[in-house]
């Protein structure tokens, strides 16, 4: 979250800050915000001059953004009424004004990424009120709710309105208070960006203080890293992904918008789905075999005498079938001490995009009424589809849709438990029983 304010004559931006954050020795976090400011000229003591009409971003700090988001439907208006919420579906709050009447929506909820939500309804050009909210380029702040719970904080991407001779809908899309940092890259207020000697949670924590999103790790992001190289223009997720991912971390969403990188658990299976039986619908499994090596070799870049550290990963899968297919890479941002972590990491990820399924169910909640949701466990007997035993998988993704022909269906993009952290288990879905 930001906020703005105008420049008044005699302001600057030491006061600005005593205004906006109670002590003058926040003004750089206003200036990172504000890149337009550094090409300027500056006073006697290097900061930057402005002047009276000059609308300035003010980046809330980052302490000040959790006292926001823990009561998340102030963060849209403090008349927003959960209450008024749909029953066991959807709703979508856009300036603290519930919008209904939606005819189809798809809500993609994805473990190692970011959130996503599109909700389709008539369109109306006379309501006022829609047309202030839903106006193109406002990144309106909105809330989408589930039985009256929430699931995300989020900001609106498009309003694409549709005219034809027999109807006007509106195709409404978004994706979460944090989801700027998809598009963005690091301000250049910033460069040359330097990270050296700082852990995960530092580096993500810098980079996302201007533009007002709260960053948490589900337990210590680990020690510093040595050297961190970025490339001018590369987003700040893709920056991220990077050093999360060499650290064994996913990072997504929580329900308040915020930045979250986590370790997934496994956790107790919540629904149990089989062939032939409702809800199951479809399932499809993709093998990349190409894609699947029986041993990864990560080495460390050199240092001043040509040096390098490396670690090798083995599949035990391939290799008791005789199968030898190596590949080899160099791991940036590590050091030796990081070396096996990172190495284990590329392996879980060759496991992910090696073997998944795709399921589809009709419905979007388990058993005791709660929304499916990302990370949690479920359980496939699917012959037709190779799971010839009852496997327990973990959801890496899932997209909820409602149309007015098929209903609401789930599908689920699957993994193998504890594959994202370079293992798999004893026993495969496609072993004889």
């Amino acid at each position: 979250m930001s906020r703005t304010y105008t420049v008044l004559s005699g302001d600057s931006l030491s006061k600005i800050s005593t205004k906006e954050y109670g002590t003058s020795q926040n003004w750089p976090k206003i200036l990172t915000a504000n890149p337009q400011l550094t090409g300027r000229k500056k006073s006697v003591d290097g900061v930057p001059l402005i002047y009276p009409g000059d609308i300035l971003i003010i980046p809330m700090e980052n302490d000040v953004a959790a006292s926001v988001v823990t009561k998340a439907p102030e963060l849209i208006s403090k008349s927003i009424r959960p209450e008024d919420a749909a029953e066991d579906d959807f709703s979508i709050f856009i300036n603290g004004k519930l919008f209904g009447g939606f005819t189809g929506y798809t809500v993609k909820m994805s473990m190692d990424s970011l959130d996503v939500f599109s909700f389709v309804a008539p369109w109306d050009d006379a309501d006022i009120q829609a047309k202030i909210a839903l106006a193109p380029f406002t990144f309106r702040e909105c809330a989408v709710y589930f039985n009256r719970k929430l699931l995300f904080m989020g900001r609106l991407l498009a309003s694409a309105p549709e005219v034809t001779p027999d109807s006007k809908t509106i195709n409404i899309q978004g994706y979460p208070l944090c989801g700027t940092l998809n598009d963005c890259d690091i301000p250049v207020s910033k460069y040359p960006p330097s990270y050296n000697g700082m852990t995960l949670q530092q580096i993500a924590e810098d980079i996302c203080q201007p533009f007002g999103v709260k960053v948490s790790f589900s337990e210590d992001s680990g020690e510093a890293i040595e050297k961190v190289e970025y490339t001018i223009g590369t987003k700040i997720l893709d920056f991220l992904k990077k050093l999360a991912e060499q650290r064994r971390f996913v990072f997504t969403n929580n329900s308040n918008g915020d930045l979250f990188f986590w370790k997934v658990p496994e956790e107790s299976t919540r629904a149990v789905f089989r062939e032939g039986e409702l809800p199951f619908i479809s399932c499809k499994v993709t093998f990349r075999q190409q894609e699947m090596y029986s041993h990864l070799t990560g080495f460390t870049k050199t240092d001043k005498k040509n040096n390098a550290a490396q670690f090798t990963y083995e599949n035990k899968f391939l290799i008791k079938n005789g199968v030898f297919r190596p590949i080899s890479f160099v791991c940036e941002d590590v050091d030796k001490n990081g070396l096996e972590s990172a190495v284990k990491a590329k392996a879980g990820q060759m496991y992910v995009n090696c073997c998944s399924y795709e399921l589809t169910v009709y419905g979007c909640t388990d058993k005791d009424g709660d929304i499916f949701t990302k990370g949690m466990s479920i359980s496939v007997y699917a012959p037709s589809a190779m799971i010839y035993r009852e496997t327990k998988f973990q959801v890496k993704e899932l997209e909820i849709k409602r149309s007015d022909t098929e209903g609401v269906q789930t599908t689920f993009k699957l993994m193998l438990p504890d594959s994202i952290n370079g293992s798999l288990p004893s026993v495969l879905p496609w072993d004889e029983v």
